[in-house]
């Protein structure tokens, strides 16, 4: 198994089962428990993946991070309805404000200029630009999951405060860079349309000029 496949299996693993210990992860995913010892403290080091407590007999219990999420989607391992069912388990460990997210401070200025770059190296990011890239594919992806996800299933997901406090945290970041992007397309566009008046009059003056 390469390392690209190993990392692909453990977080396919823990973004559908939910936080789990190494024993659950080497006999979920088939990998030999001895190369999970060895390889975990890797991706946790990474911060792929993130130790969040302590199960029975003080086994410690792994989650991934946002990074790690975005890694597994953009892997091709998990579903856009998979990742929304499994964000409230990933980002209740993530202690961030809207107004920290890049996407929400300076959307156009994230989207256009380095959103690109980001996403050709997920392995880089930081915790607030996955954050950010997460609420963005909840939004951009919206009628995939919502359409794939069971109405009961959704309503169970929701019942419970954090959850639900956790996914509108989310939904409110990619409001507020849309609401964000369209002021600053609309501040773009007035320094247009005064860049355009300016030479239009430059190019009278010339016209003028030559005459």
């Amino acid at each position: 198994m390469s390392k690209y496949e190993y990392i692909g299996a453990v977080l396919e693993f823990l973004i559908k089962k939910g936080p789990a210990s190494k024993y659950a992860i080497s006999k979920g995913t088939a990998i030999p428990y001895p190369t999970i010892l060895r390889k975990l403290p890797e991706l946790e080091a990474a911060y792929i993946i993130q130790k969040v407590g302590e199960g029975k007999r003080g086994a410690e219990i792994y989650m991934m991070t946002p990074k790690g999420a975005l890694i597994a989607y953009f892997g091709g391992h998990v579903r856009t309805s998979e990742l929304f069912v499994a964000l409230p388990a990933i980002m209740k460990h993530v202690r961030l404000s809207l107004d920290e997210l890049p996407a929400v401070s300076n959307p156009l200025g994230f989207i256009l200029a380095e959103l690109p770059f980001k996403l050709s190296r997920l392995e880089d990011l930081k915790v607030e630009e996955a954050v950010s890239i997460l609420g963005a594919i909840l939004v951009w992806r919206h009628d995939e999951w919502y359409h794939e996800i069971k109405k009961e299933k959704l309503k169970r997901l929701l019942s419970w405060e954090e959850n639900y406090q956790i996914l509108r945290l989310l939904i409110d970041s990619s409001i507020n860079t849309l609401r964000k992007m369209s002021e600053q397309a609309m501040r773009l566009s007035e320094r247009a349309d005064d860049f355009l008046s300016e030479i239009e009059g430059l190019r009278e003056i010339n016209v003028e000029t030559l005459d």
